[in-house]
Order: structure tokens, then sequence, then C-alpha cells
């Protein structure tokens, strides 16, 4: 699988660079995602539902077909929220899942959704402004996605 991160803002992908560890299926891109050729897009659900359908999901990534022509990805894949429980009226992220953060577990189900639907010879981008995560001033965020893209090719 290849997989590209994207952004207008050279600092942002910097930092990203900078924060992920060396690898060869991994490419810092400048620039928008439509001009890198990926087959999957990973996109908030934010930007995603109204245009490609599908609902909030908290489990489980979503895989939307693109038909609009609009010079996205074929493939746009919604990434879920860390589960969560409701007790006395109230929402919680589940105990077993507190300690992960959500960037990490949002992108290690989108990339685990790709690879079982498509293989593992898909390329894959990770638009930074698509997932609110294009702050060149957040190191967390970057570390949480490098963990969890590690934790995918290992396994």
């Amino acid at each position: 699988m290849k997989i590209y991160v994207t952004s207008r803002h050279q600092s942002t992908l910097d930092l990203w660079a900078r924060l992920f560890p060396a690898s060869t299926v991994i490419e810092f891109v400048n620039e928008s995602v439509r001009s890198v050729r990926a087959d999957v897009l990973v996109m908030s659900g934010v930007w995603a539902f109204d245009r490609y359908g599908g609902r909030p999901n908290r489990e489980a990534a979503q895989i939307l077909s693109n038909a609009r022509g609009d010079g996205l990805p074929e493939w746009i894949v919604v990434p879920p929220f860390r589960p969560v429980i409701e007790r006395d009226g109230e929402i919680f992220v589940r105990e077993d899942f507190e300690r992960i953060s959500p960037a990490c577990y949002a992108v290690l189900q989108s990339l685990r959704a790709v690879s079982g639907e498509f293989g593992d010879s898909v390329s894959v981008a990770l638009d930074l402004p698509m997932l609110g995560m294009d702050n060149p001033g957040d190191e967390s965020t970057p570390a949480s996605v490098a963990q969890a893209i590690q934790e995918f090719l290992n396994e």
C-alpha cells in the first residue's frame, strides 16, 4: 500500500515528515489531493456524508463510492470515532479505548478497512485539511497517525 499525506502547507508537511519514521510507502505531497493519483481518499465525515452518503459510525470505517466525477478518488473512506458507552444519560469513551488517541484510532481503522476491501496494492491519500489535521503547531496528531501507520504496516 502506498500512503500519500497531502497538504498545501509546507510547514505542516515538514512537521509530519519529521515525526514519521522513514518509509518507502509514505510520501508527503504539498498540493491538493486532486493532484495525487490515489485510489482511495480518507476524509472526515463532516465533508463526506453530504456528498457521498453514509452517517457517523463509532466503530467502523465506512467505504463510500464516489460517482460524482468531482476529481477526487473513486473511493472515499470515512474514519470512525472511538467506541463509546452510555451511562446515566452521558456518553463516555469506552475504557479500553481511553488511552488510544482519536487520530490513531481513526487512521488505523481506515487503513484496515481499505486493506480488507481492496488489498494492499492500492494507494491511499490522507488529506490533512479534509481530516481536520492541518495544524503545523500540533505535534500530537502526526505522532498518533505515525503510530497508527506503523502498527498497520507491522500487522
